[in-house]
């Protein structure tokens, strides 16, 4: 049986910083995000315009400075049994009124943030040793213990 050829381990050391790199900017975005929503949300009324097939909330409401705003409910934070046109109270992010929405009745969650936090550690921990495993294996080919 042949030996498959392996992947340069600079390469795959490079996408590996990559990867790295993106799931930090992503747990950067999501923490930043969730604790917006603690730090500086102003709470209102909002009326919910549709339900998603998934359970997603589509709602409309006006924000302190009078700026109407249409957007969905940050995802997990929204209470089962929500209906169309139902009037919900939620928190608003005042700098990102159509990003960061979550209401209020259900308890805050991190759910995102601790995945994204997750899979970084994962990837920290993880793309190193696979690169070192892979390093080896180089070495061996070419010194001839195992020959492709």
């Amino acid at each position: 049986m042949r030996s498959r050829r392996l992947p340069p381990v600079w390469l795959f050391a490079g996408m590996g910083v990559v990867v790295v790199a993106v799931f930090s900017w992503l747990t950067y975005q999501n923490w930043t995000n969730d604790l917006a929503l603690s730090d500086r949300g102003v709470e209102t009324t909002a009326r919910v315009t549709d339900v998603g097939g998934k359970g997603r909330v589509h709602v409309e409401f006006t924000t302190t400075d009078g700026r109407p705003i249409s957007t969905l409910v940050g995802q997990g934070d929204e209470a089962d049994g929500t209906r169309v046109r139902d009037t919900i109270p939620i928190t608003y992010d005042p700098r990102k009124p159509t990003s960061e929405v979550r209401d209020t009745r259900v308890p805050e969650n991190h759910r995102i943030a601790w995945f994204t936090t997750g899979m970084t550690l994962f990837a920290l921990v993880g793309i190193p040793i696979a690169t070192w495993q892979l390093a080896r294996e180089h070495r061996r080919r070419r010194s001839g213990a195992l020959r492709p």
